[in-house]
């Protein structure tokens, strides 16, 4: 049953409004899209807070951070604009906090320095305080002076799950692991004696599913990431190989072999699941489109070991290759925003397709027989480097070493990226 299950994986409107301060500042609804130094004035109470949020705006945001700081004001009426110009920093972040009610609010502003405009005007983030809430607010007050500046909407409020795989054979111990994405707070979901793999998040974040092989069949499970329980979704005595929760959480797809031949399942929850392809050839593999139209899989329909991704569509009940070019293509997961899809190459090769041009970008994830993962916002990638977890957007690459969180040393497997909570 192992031989089988690594087998088939294998292939597997702008409104100005003037603010009455001291500095000439106003406030505007339409943000910039070019230009991406900033400087980050320390938050005055919460300096911490300003920490995370440098780190991930200039580490993963692809933003370069000006520490050179004339002056240290707490708010766009204590900002001598002249000084920042000559500074030549084209974005200024400011903010301070207070307490209400025993909770952290934290108000921050983003100031284009040429023209003293705040973009959307004074933002608030309240959190509880204690520090794993702080921590995820400065995520959160990242996410949004990411999404000011870009227009792009930011992830660092996510989570990332990965597995450290320890051993081989029956020696073999998997841990499934979650963390903030910047690889502080990790926990361990799970322990188990055996493979975990074919990590698929949801779209809204909530949840991500898994498959885990010990001595038995492989089976699949869902996991949730508010309460950290997984439930199973396939209690067939077979090999079930992955699966992939729809967009709106309702209907979970599969893949198994429990009418005999690996095909392609749909289940609602209720009653039977329905199958829905049938083809001699394994279908494995599969993944929704963000929007709940249609899915990818796997299949080596063409014969011969040459494997690539498909299209179903639900609608018309039909079935088109989407993978295109090189004889050994699998494990294809679509963007959130639907643009870019991403890959495994040969049997060694990540990759990601734009979806719109067809063009193919070659992603080095150290030889291992997995595919990247495509963040929530569809601009980074994350996957393993075997022992640190790789993070690469817009030509820039960033390092993750688990190892130094606590985590025990081992292979990373599969990361993935999952939406943070509004």
């Amino acid at each position: 049953m192992f031989r089988t299950f690594a087998v088939i994986c294998g292939i597997l409107a702008a409104t100005l409004t003037p603010i009455a301060q001291a500095a000439d500042v106003t406030i505007v609804k339409a943000a910039p899209r070019t230009n991406t130094q900033i400087a980050i004035v320390p938050f005055a109470g919460a300096e911490s807070i300003s920490g995370i949020v440098a780190n991930d705006l200039t580490n993963l945001g692809q933003f370069a951070l000006d520490s050179n700081l004339p002056e240290r004001p707490k708010s766009s009426g204590e900002v001598t604009l002249p000084v920042w110009q000559h500074q030549g920093v084209p974005y200024l972040v400011v903010g301070n906090t207070r307490s209400n009610r025993g909770d952290i609010e934290i108000n921050f502003e983003v100031i284009e320095v040429g023209s003293g405009r705040v973009l959307d005007g004074v933002q608030r983030v309240s959190s509880r305080n204690t520090p794993n809430a702080l921590r995820l607010a400065g995520h959160k007050v990242a996410d949004r002076i990411y999404e000011l500046l870009t227009g792009v909407q930011g992830d660092f409020s996510g989570k990332i799950v990965y597995v450290v795989e320890n051993g081989t054979g029956k020696n073999r111990v998997s841990r499934l692991i979650m963390s903030d994405v910047d690889g502080y707070n990790p926990e361990i979901l799970r322990e188990y004696r055996g493979t975990i793999k074919s990590l698929n998040p949801s779209l809204d974040g909530k949840s991500f599913t898994y498959t885990a092989q010990g001595e038995g069949y492989p089976v699949v499970y869902a996991s949730d990431v508010v309460s950290k329980s997984s439930r199973l979704l396939t209690p067939f005595r077979a090999n079930n190989f992955s699966a992939s929760i729809s967009p709106d959480g309702s209907r979970v797809l599969f893949s198994s072999d429990k009418d005999g031949n690996p095909e392609i399942y749909l289940s609602t929850g209720g009653g039977a699941a329905q199958r829905l392809t049938n083809h001699p050839m394994a279908d494995i593999a599969p993944s929704w489109a963000p929007d709940g139209q249609s899915f990818l899989f796997t299949s080596d329909r063409n014969g011969n070991n040459r494997p690539q991704i498909y299209r179903y569509r639900f609608a018309t009940r039909s079935i088109e290759q989407v993978s295109r070019g090189g004889s050994y293509n699998t494990s294809g997961r679509i963007s959130s925003d639907g643009k870019k899809m991403s890959f495994l190459s040969g049997t060694q090769q990540g990759a990601v397709m734009d979806l719109i041009t067809g063009r193919v970008s070659a992603i080095n994830n150290a030889g291992l027989s997995e595919a990247p993962s495509i963040s929530p916002n569809g601009q980074h990638l994350i996957y393993s480097g075997r022992n640190v977890i790789i993070i690469k957007s817009e030509g820039k690459t960033i390092s993750i070493n688990p190892h130094q969180n606590g985590v025990p040393a081992g292979v990373i497997r599969e990361p993935i990226w999952l939406k943070g909570a509004p």
